[in-house]
């Protein structure tokens, strides 16, 4: 049996339980980065990844429980730090990595710059991996939908957009067999914006602002890691 409280183990690990959650770790693990902007929430923008993946398949198994949850996070978390030697920020500004609460927990990145924290909302920051992650145990993410979580996966919405040319309205919707504030709703929590108004922009149309969607009034839990200039 593997052992789970490796870092380096966790994705074989889940390859032989469920390789679907494993392409979705692996993807996000060696995401590209893009640190244009003089505003870190322009990083975050394009950088960040709701683990969206690990929430649904946690409803269908139950070896994902919190010490797993742990492991997923600190597996992108170390693939992240060594990729990120390879952007220019590394040797002149350095980073902050994120993990925070929404919809599901999200994982994100943006270079340091002069403003420091990117986000608007007021965060109750944390010390650990853990106790972002602790949020999670004990929800069902099928509770946050009317289906058995989603059952429209991020890349057909896409393709769906593409064929409709840039729709995000009732023609991609109805395609989709669902109502638009359901699709609306589905990109951001399934952390798609950035490339939704990118297909918007190939067909010339205006980008969509997604920014007051969800809407959340309890305490939002952060876990911010600095990685200084040039760290070892």
């Amino acid at each position: 049996r593997q052992n789970r409280g490796g870092i380096m183990d966790v994705l074989k690990y889940t390859q032989t339980r469920c390789p679907e959650l494993a392409g979705f770790l692996a993807a996000t693990a060696s995401a590209s980065f893009n640190f244009d902007g003089d505003h870190p929430l322009d990083h975050s923008s394009y950088n960040h990844t709701h683990l969206w993946a690990l929430e649904y398949w946690a409803d269908h198994h139950q070896w994902i429980d919190l010490e797993y949850r742990i492991n997923f996070v600190n597996y992108i978390f170390d693939c992240w730090r060594k990729n990120l030697r390879g952007y220019p920020s590394y040797k002149t500004r350095g980073y902050r990595v994120y993990l925070y609460e929404d919809l599901a927990p999200t994982v994100s990145v943006v270079a340091e710059t002069r403003i420091g924290f990117p986000y608007d909302q007021e965060p109750a920051f944390v010390t650990s991996v853990r106790d972002v992650m602790a949020l999670y145990v004990g929800r069902s993410w099928r509770d946050n939908w009317s289906d058995d979580g989603w059952a429209i996966n991020p890349d057909t919405i896409l393709k769906t957009i593409e064929r409709k040319k840039g729709s995000i309205g009732k023609p991609a919707a109805d395609a989709l067999g669902i109502k638009v504030g359901e699709l609306r709703k589905l990109i951001v929590n399934t952390g798609i914006d950035y490339q939704a108004n990118k297909i918007r922009k190939k067909y010339k149309r205006r980008p969509a602002d997604f920014s007051n969607e969800p809407d959340y009034d309890t305490t939002w839990t952060v876990f911010e890691r600095r990685l200084p200039r040039g760290y070892k």
